[in-house]
């Protein structure tokens, strides 16, 4: 896959779905894994947000007993910290059809570890409350722009997979050509 980044410009361009009704069966299915594989990488890049920034509030919300630069307890809790993030949102949700990104973790991560990264973390008891605010809503805003991307392909990914049930539907497309 080209840089993720490459790949949603094209992806998330408005045209990326113009004339799905005259593409080929194949073209389709192409497009609809293209997006599968897309949708991967953001929802393992939100997630990896998503746990830092849960680390971030667990330092602002450290009571004042404790030392600022207790990196032992940040290490001792660190499961209780990620579990108790965000819950899922109601509905059935999706199941993956593809578990990892199928890139270099680190080129996906790149602008994450930019805002806080591994390093970052080791430091964050130095951090007064409004820097690690800042740091907070830095790390929002990425997530936040990352989930709007993940909507946007849920869309490509829903139309396609539509176009795809209704040329079975009209027989258009047959299941014998899946099996040969």
């Amino acid at each position: 896959m080209a840089s993720l980044r490459t790949e949603l410009v094209r992806l998330l361009d408005e045209s990326y779905l113009d004339d799905i009704e005259s593409l080929p069966l194949e073209t389709i299915r192409a497009k609809r894994a293209e997006c599968q594989e897309a949708e991967v990488s953001l929802s393992y890049l939100r997630r990896l947000a998503q746990g830092r920034l849960d680390i971030v509030h667990a330092y602002l919300d450290r009571s004042a007993s404790r030392s600022p630069d207790d990196l032992g307890m940040l290490v001792e809790e660190m499961p209780v910290i990620l579990s108790a993030g965000p819950g899922r949102p109601a509905g059935p949700g999706r199941l993956p059809l593809l578990l990892s990104p199928d890139t270099e973790v680190s080129e996906l991560t790149e602008e994450i570890d930019s805002v806080l990264g591994a390093e970052g973390i080791g430091r964050l008891g130095q951090l007064d409350a409004d820097g690690l605010r800042s740091l907070a809503a830095d790390l929002e805003t990425v997530e936040h722009r990352i989930s709007r991307e993940r909507r946007a392909l849920h869309v490509r990914i829903d139309g396609l997979q539509a176009e795809l049930v209704s040329r079975y539907k009209t027989g258009q497309a047959s299941v014998d050509g899946l099996l040969s």
